[in-house]
């Protein structure tokens, strides 16, 4: 069987700083809007973040690790158009 993702609006931040682990296995990050927040044991089962990672936060509260390269890779910048209406920022600038 395949499939296909659903396209997914989401906000994202470039991991800064990468502190100690701590005693629950988390770790806290400082973020490139030098926000502070807290990467736990479970988010990085699958994952140790490196500087420049991202942190992703989707539209419907899901927070999650995405290493640079896959991030670039699967997201492309998006605007929002007078509609409400989000696009990328290719489509939307080249209409």
């Amino acid at each position: 069987m395949h499939y296909i993702a659903n396209p997914v609006i989401a906000e994202a931040f470039k991991i800064k700083s990468i502190g100690p682990i701590n005693t629950d296995g988390g770790r806290q990050l400082i973020l490139d809007n030098e926000s502070r927040v807290t990467a736990t044991a479970e988010m990085m089962a699958r994952m140790n973040p490196q500087i420049d990672d991202f942190w992703v936060i989707q539209s419907d509260g899901y927070i999650y690790l995405n290493p640079q390269h896959v991030f670039l890779r699967k997201y492309s910048e998006a605007v929002q158009g007078p509609d409400g209406e989000w696009k990328r920022r290719d489509k939307a600038t080249s209409a």
